[in-house]
């Protein structure tokens, strides 16, 4: 983009005009250059160029190159192979040494101008870690990116023009015109007159952001916009021969910042539409813009809030706070994140949440804030009564008989622990604050720590029943039982940040069973009168609670168990009058009581009485449900028992009666026919019998059902004296005998021994077991009974028959209060059921043992065993 007279022609001789040329090449190269003719001699090359290869002065250079058979003869066999077949030659590497030393191995570019003919080449040492992708710089002209070309004389003609530069002026036909002819269309635009200004001063000229009209291919004028230099261009006597030329399109970036611009005006028009107020500060930190919607907001003038003004809008009580806080992150450029009380037009003071970030510029420099404010007053107002609300639980907690704790953090920092909690650690109030660890160091090596961290981590609730925990009370340390729950606390993010604990002292209800461990049926009475199934149901019927009673019951996860409904465990046969009744209930909200069997983890129906109530809000609507189902499975089956002890009473009572009755209505109507007060004939003696034997039946079901009575009620006297048992198996089996007489009943004597017990009632065991052998044996009368030692210093009396016998199963049950054995004719073989319950009894309470060996069809043998006299005596 210079200019030259149309005439104008380069009157220097070629060879001046072409060292000229080569000297502008090579001095503004950066690395080492040489300059060859097409002959491979020296024209000029650059400082680099001598000081890389150790040349003192050009001379020297010369005299290598052009008549040297030394360093570089491989460069010119290299030149001359790829230069004469047109080719140029990039980043070949070639090694370059002296008879004395080594200047090591370069990259080496070349090309060949045509007019005039020139050989450019240049050198970059090549080192062991460079890239391979270094950039070429020394094809200037026909790979640099920038636009380029060398203008000779004051006419400025086109001496050589590199592809990017023929590109941006159309492919036009410029080489050897001057400028004026070359581009025309740069008449009024100033080009000319810069050209001549660098020409005859010999200062260079850079142009920033330039406009440039130029003559595209389709005769249409393009404006573009160039970063560009026209660098004087010096021959050996120091004086301008021309000028090079470097330029860069900018257009894109000139148009692109002209687009920020505009974007940004733009933006501000959008910020004062944002439904917020947006701020902005210099580095300085004060003000200087705030959007519309402050002024909507605050009422304020824009002369006010200048600078630090905006503050007077802030609540006094929060100003000061404000405006430190805000400068400390101005000045040190931090976030800045403050909520405090904004006054509004209507002076009113709301809540109001503000945040800025410090900007900085592409260079990385700090121009200020930009920050937004938002109206949270409502979020205030809830966090006021979140924190109310949280106040009464606090207190609700405190004063709980329950005693409750609540942890927070990974480290279980005890947050709150009401009296009842700090009371069972043996601890004071001083423990709040501190950490689990450091509260109650004495839980170390126990569970509870990897416990609680385990609900941290997952979120599932833990049960405790019954653990044994050891803590340090009264500087001692005692073991205790405890039911207690972990359950974690979660956020409104739904993260955890703590864990509630509640737990209840159960130490004397565990020892107390462990007192029982001998009696189950107790332990399970016991266990059973617990309601231990809980769950809340909301006002639509749907689950949305559980306790982990109904896991165990069923045996189910928590996942599975969510995904039932509890008529799902309902037995068929109730499940319609429940569903029937329970939506009533929900219609109405009137308590729903119903006893209902549900199915258990082991595939089997368990009574349960299941009963509801309602919890209404304020206004009389449904809240939610509280269930429980306590399981009453033992008191149905008592029911049951009871039921069917009725009805065997009234059977077996019924008996001997109505026989004692048929047998008098019968000696009635025989007197009645007699005349004469005629008694032979009469069968007195046998009907008496009869009636005698049904009176002792009758005489041994009441005192069975007395004994039982007092037995349930822990009344049964003893009345222990010293006799020998020999006397008494010898009396007894006498008495059965007279009134069985049809029975050989035998006694094998083979110990004589004393006991100290009841004499009547060891008898009474022993009737039952004889008459029991009698019962039984219909077919074989001979039933033996045998005195023998058992063991050291006791007795045992062994009842002994052929009869019917009895199968395993039912001599596990044989021994149980009203266990009758069926029997296809239950008239044959009456009776409650409580003789040998009541033999077992009598043996428990003189320390005694009953036991039992059988086979069905074989018959049985009844054993008794007791101390014998003299060991008691020695006990006692």
């Amino acid at each position: 983009m210079i200019r030259s007279s149309e005439n104008s022609e380069n009157k220097l001789p070629k060879q001046i005009a072409k060292k000229d040329l080569a000297r502008a090449i090579a001095s503004s190269a950066q690395e080492a250059y040489l300059v060859l003719d097409g002959e491979l001699n020296y024209i000029e090359a650059n400082a680099q160029f001598l000081h890389t290869f150790q040349f003192q002065d050009k001379a020297k250079a010369i005299s290598e190159i052009n008549h040297g058979d030394g360093i570089f003869n491989d460069l010119k066999d290299l030149l001359a192979g790829k230069l004469s077949l047109h080719k140029n030659i990039e980043n070949s590497e070639i090694s370059i040494k002296s008879t004395h030393r080594s200047f090591g191995r370069f990259k080496v570019n070349a090309s060949k101008t045509q007019d005039p003919e020139l050989i450019l080449v240049s050198f970059s040492a090549v080192s062991k870690d460079e890239d391979e992708n270094l950039e070429n710089f020394n094809d200037i002209f026909s790979q640099a990116p920038a636009m380029m070309c060398v203008l000779r004389g004051p006419e400025h003609v086109f001496e050589k023009v590199n592809k990017n530069y023929f590109n941006v002026v159309g492919q036009r036909d410029i080489l050897g015109k001057p400028v004026r002819e070359a581009l025309p269309e740069l008449e009024g635009q100033g080009f000319y007159e810069m050209l001549d200004g660098v020409y005859n001063s010999g200062k260079a000229f850079i142009g920033n952001e330039i406009p440039v009209k130029l003559q595209s291919d389709t005769d249409q004028s393009e404006n573009s916009f160039l970063d560009f230099v026209y660098q004087p261009i010096f021959d050996s006597n120091k004086e301008v021969k021309g000028i090079f030329v470097h330029a860069i399109d900018i257009t894109e970036k000139v148009l692109a910042k002209r687009r920020l611009e505009q974007s940004e005006n733009d933006l501000r028009n959008v910020i004062d539409a944002v439904p917020a107020i947006i701020w902005i500060t210099g580095a300085d930190g004060l003000n200087n813009y705030l959007n519309q919607k402050w002024f909507e907001f605050t009422g304020q003038s824009a002369g006010v809030v200048k600078n630090f003004g905006w503050l007077e809008a802030v609540h006094p009580e929060d100003r000061d706070r404000v405006k430190r806080e805000f400068k400390k992150a101005s000045n040190e450029r931090l976030v800045f994140h403050e909520s405090f009380r904004l006054r509004n037009k209507e002076g009113e003071y709301r809540w109001v949440l503000d945040t800025g970030s410090p900007k900085f510029n592409a260079e990385g420099k700090y121009e200020g804030m930009i920050g937004m404010v938002i109206d949270i007053n409502e979020e205030k107002q809830k966090e006021r009564l979140i924190s109310e609300k949280e106040h009464r639980i606090r207190s609700i907690i405190e004063e709980a008989d329950v005693a409750t704790a609540l942890y927070t953090g990974k480290e279980m920092r005890i947050a709150m622990a009401n009296d009842a909690m700090v009371n069972l650690w043996g601890k004071d109030k001083s423990v709040i604050g501190t950490t689990l660890h450091e509260a109650l160091p004495e839980l170390e090596g126990q569970p509870f720590h990897d416990l609680l961290q385990g609900v941290y981590a997952t979120g599932e609730t833990y049960w405790g029943k019954e653990d044994p925990v050891d803590l340090m009370i009264d500087n001692k340390l005692q073991t205790g039982y405890f039911n207690f729950t972990y359950k974690a606390l979660r956020n409104e993010n739904g993260e955890i940040y703590g864990i509630l604990n509640m737990a209840i002292d159960v130490s004397e209800m565990v020892r107390s069973k462990e007192q029982l461990k001998d009696s189950e049926s107790k332990y399970r009475q016991m266990a059973d009168l617990m309601p231990e199934k809980v769950c809340n149901i909301d006002a639509s019927g749907k689950l949305i609670y559980f306790n982990q009673g109904w896991l165990e019951f069923t045996g189910l996860s928590k996942k599975d168990f969510e995904t039932k409904n509890l008529e799902d465990f309902i037995h068929p046969s109730e499940k319609e009058e429940f569903l029937e009744s329970w939506q009533q209930s929900l219609k109405t909200g009137k308590d729903f009581e119903m006893e209902v069997r549900f199915l258990n983890k082991k595939g089997k129906y368990r009574w349960h009485l299941n009963r509801a109530e309602a919890i209404f809000d304020d206004n009389g609507n449904i809240q939610i449900w509280i269930c429980m189902a306590t399981e009453i499975q033992k008191i149905k089956a008592e029911e049951k028992r009871k039921e069917d002890f009725l009805k065997l009473v009234s059977h077996e009572l019924k008996t001997p009666v109505t026989s004692i009755k048929g047998y008098v209505q019968l000696l009635l109507n025989l007197l009645k026919k007699k005349k004469d007060g005629e008694l032979s004939g009469i069968p007195l003696e046998t009907s008496l019998q009869r009636i005698d034997q049904q009176v002792v039946r009758l005489t041994r079901l009441i005192s069975e059902m007395l004994d039982l009575s007092r037995i349930e009620k822990n009344k049964l006297v003893l009345q222990k004296e010293n006799f020998s048992i020999n006397e008494l198996v010898t009396e007894t089996i006498q008495d059965i005998s007279y009134t069985n007489s049809e029975y050989n009943i035998r006694i094998e004597e083979d110990h004589q021994a004393r006991i100290y017990a009841d004499r009547d009632r060891i008898g009474q065991v022993l009737i039952n077991l004889v008459t029991n052998a009698i019962k039984y044996s219909p077919q074989n009368q001979d039933i033996k009974v045998r005195i023998h030692k058992s063991g050291k210093n006791k007795v045992a009396v062994s009842v002994i028959d052929s009869g019917m016998g009895i199968d395993k199963e039912n001599q596990k049950k044989i021994f149980k209060r009203f266990y009758r054995i069926d029997f296809k004719n239950e008239d044959t073989y009456s009776g409650f059921g409580i003789g040998l319950y009541l033999a077992n009894e009598i043996m428990k309470r003189h320390k005694g043992k009953i036991s039992l060996e059988s086979e069905k069809g074989k018959g049985s043998i009844f054993t008794f065993s007791l101390d014998e006299a003299s060991n008691h005596l020695q006990s006692n």
